[in-house]
C-alpha cells in the first residue's frame, strides 16, 4: 500500500514523528517495558478524538457544533459515574481565533453561535436518542457587558443601576430588572477576584474615605496600596495588585481563595471588618460549591451582607460585580433551577488560556501557520475527550478544603448514610422467608 504526499515537507514531517515514535518505543523495549503501542494505532486512536467537520485556516480554527456534540455525546456514553462539568479535562474547544476582541466581533460571534445552537439536532446512537441544551454562561463581566448591550461596565447589566446608585438599597431592590440576563449566569471565577479587588481599593481609600482618589489622596493611595501588597506578601506569601510585565495582574483565582480562606489575615492586613469578609467568603464558596443551594436562605444571606456594605463603608459605591453578586445573585441562581450555579462556571475557559500557550509553543509545527492551528485543535479535541479523561491517572496535589460552617447552611446538602440507617435499609429489602433455605 502506497501513500502519496503533497510534496516534500508533509513527507519528512511524517518521517521525523514515525522516527520519534519508533525511537522512544525501542528505549523503553531494551528496558524490557513494552508499553507504547504501534505508531499507526496511536494515529488511529487520534483521529478517532476528531470530529468530521472541521475547519482551519490561517487565522484560527473551528468545530461545528453539532459534529462536536455528537462525538462528545458518544463517548460520554462509553463511561459511567464520571463528573466532568467545569473541568478542564471537559472542555471542548468550539473556535479559536486570532484577532482584536472589539465589541462588534463579540455580538457578531455571539449571533452565529445563537444561529448554530438553533439548529441543533438530537444526537442518536445505539438506540438512543440525546437531546441538548447549551447555556452560555462560560463568559466573563467584559462579554456579558456588550452582549446585553449595557452602556458602561460600571453598570449593573441586570438592573442598569449605576455607581452612585447601588448602595441605595430601597431603591435598588425595586428596581426593574432584565430576567433574560439571568441565562449568562454569575460568572464565579471572576466573582472571587471582583470581590477581592472591592476589599482591596476600600483598604487603599480609607485614610480619605472617598470612592475616588484625586489630587493628594493619589499618594496616600499609593503609599497604602504598597504597605498592604508588602504585607500581604510577607504575611500570606501571595501577591496582590502587581501588574504583570506581559499582561493583566497577579489577581487570580488562587490567590482571591486564599484572600478569602484565611478571611481573618486578611481583615487584619487590610483593616476592613472581619464579619464582612466572612460573609463574602461564605457567599463565594457557596457559588463555587457546585451543590444545590437553598435559594431563601442565599437570598437572606446576601441581603445581610450588603447591608453591612453599606453600613460599614457608605462612602464606596458598591462595584457592579459586586452588585450583581450580592442583590441578583439568588435569583440568577434560581433561574437554573435544580442545576448547581457552580458547575456553570468560567474557570475551565480561564484555565485553558495557559495551556493554550504551552501547546503552541512546544507541540505545534512551526513552518506553517494552518498546521500551526490544526496541531493547536487536535491537541486540544484528544486532551478534552472524555473516554480519555476517564482512563488517564488522576495525578492531584491539591489540597482539599472544607465548607465553612455557614456554608452548609446555604447548601442542599444530600443527607449522610449512617451504619443505623444502611443497615435498616438492608433489612427492609430481604425477604421474611429465604427460598433457599
Amino acid at each position: 500500500m502506497f501513500r502519496r504526499f503533497r510534496n516534500n515537507q508533509d513527507f519528512f514531517e511524517e518521517l521525523h514523528q514515525q522516527y520519534q515514535s519508533q525511537m522512544g518505543k525501542k528505549v523503553l523495549l531494551d528496558c524490557e517495558v513494552p508499553v507504547l503501542p504501534s505508531y499507526h494505532k496511536l494515529l488511529e486512536a487520534k483521529k478517532k478524538c476528531y470530529p468530521h467537520d472541521l475547519e482551519i485556516s490561517e487565522r484560527g480554527a473551528r468545530v461545528k457544533l453539532q459534529a462536536l456534540l455528537d462525538l462528545t455525546v458518544q463517548k460520554i456514553l462509553q463511561i459511567t459515574g464520571t463528573q466532568i462539568d467545569s473541568s478542564t479535562e471537559g472542555l471542548k474547544p468550539i473556535k479559536f481565533e486570532f484577532c482584536k476582541e472589539t465589541a462588534e466581533y463579540i455580538k457578531q460571534e455571539e449571533a452565529a453561535l445563537k444561529e448554530e445552537i438553533k439548529n441543533i439536532d438530537s444526537t442518536k446512537w445505539a438506540g438512543l436518542e440525546i437531546s441538548h441544551e447549551l447555556h452560555m454562561t462560560m463568559i466573563d463581566g467584559k462579554v456579558a457587558t456588550i452582549i446585553t448591550d449595557t452602556s458602561s461596565a460600571s453598570a449593573c447589566n441586570i438592573c442598569l443601576a449605576k455607581p452612585t446608585e447601588m448602595n441605595k438599597l430601597s431603591e435598588v431592590f425595586s428596581r426593574p430588572v432584565r430576567e433574560d440576563v439571568y441565562k449568562y449566569g454569575l460568572s464565579t471565577l471572576h466573582m472571587w477576584i471582583r470581590c477581592m479587588e472591592c476589599i482591596l481599593h476600600i483598604s487603599y481609600n480609607m485614610d480619605f474615605e472617598l470612592w475616588t482618589a484625586r489630587g493628594a489622596n493619589k499618594q496616600l493611595k499609593a503609599a497604602k496600596k504598597h504597605l498592604t501588597q508588602e504585607e500581604f506578601k510577607q504575611q500570606m506569601g501571595i501577591l496582590v495588585d502587581y501588574v504583570k510585565q506581559v499582561f493583566g495582574t497577579t489577581n487570580d483565582g488562587n490567590t482571591a481563595r486564599r484572600f478569602f480562606r484565611d478571611y481573618e489575615k486578611s481583615a487584619e492586613i487590610t483593616k476592613i471588618d472581619k464579619g464582612l469578609l466572612k460573609h463574602f467568603a461564605v457567599i463565594l464558596q457557596t457559588i463555587s460549591s457546585r451543590c444545590a443551594i437553598d435559594i431563601e436562605k442565599f437570598r437572606t444571606y446576601c441581603r445581610e451582607t450588603a447591608e453591612i456594605f453599606v453600613h460599614l463603608y457608605p462612602w464606596f459605591y458598591m462595584p457592579a460585580s459586586v452588585h450583581k453578586l450580592l442583590i441578583h445573585g439568588a435569583d440568577i441562581c434560581h433561574h437554573f433551577g435544580l442545576l448547581p450555579i457552580g458547575i456553570l462556571s468560567e474557570e475551565a475557559g480561564e484555565a485553558r488560556n495557559k495551556e493554550f500557550r504551552r501547546v503552541r509553543e512546544y507541540h505545534t509545527r512551526k513552518f506553517n501557520r494552518m498546521k500551526t492551528n490544526e496541531d493547536l485543535l487536535h491537541n486540544f479535541l484528544i486532551s478534552s475527550d472524555p473516554y480519555l479523561s476517564h482512563i488517564r491517572p488522576k495525578y492531584s496535589n491539591s489540597k482539599q478544603f472544607d465548607f465553612f460552617p455557614d456554608v452548609k447552611e446555604l447548601l442542599l446538602l444530600p443527607e449522610v448514610v449512617t451504619e443505623e440507617t444502611e443497615n435498616m435499609d438492608l433489612q427492609e429489602l430481604q425477604p421474611e422467608h429465604d427460598p433457599l433455605m
